[in-house]
């Protein structure tokens, strides 16, 4: 019985840890700068987003959660400038095509 046992606390440990690991807050934000640092902002903003549910869903460090509320906030600014950008520069492109 005990050869059975162990085993499957053993997995069950494990398989918590593996969990707790790849949702973990710290973690989660970490990869959301890494991809912002590397332009891919979606990806970030979705890293920071799920770190920050994890931190209300654990009730942790409320300072954490403001700082990556505040990344958040930028990210979205940060987005929002880059696809105006875009669109203005696509139709100024096509208003100089249309001139010539």
């Amino acid at each position: 019985m005990l050869l059975f046992i162990v085993p499957v606390v053993l997995v069950i440990a494990l398989a918590l840890f593996i969990i707790y690991k790849k949702n973990h807050p710290t973690a989660l934000y970490s990869e959301g700068v890494r991809n912002e640092n590397d332009g891919r902002y979606s990806l970030a903003l979705n890293n920071y987003e799920d770190a920050l549910s994890e931190i209300r869903k654990l009730n942790l460090n409320n300072k954490f959660g403001e700082k990556i509320a505040q990344r958040i906030k930028i990210l979205k600014t940060t987005i929002e400038y880059e696809n105006n950008f875009q669109t203005t520069r696509s139709n100024n492109k096509k208003s100089f095509e249309a001139l010539h």
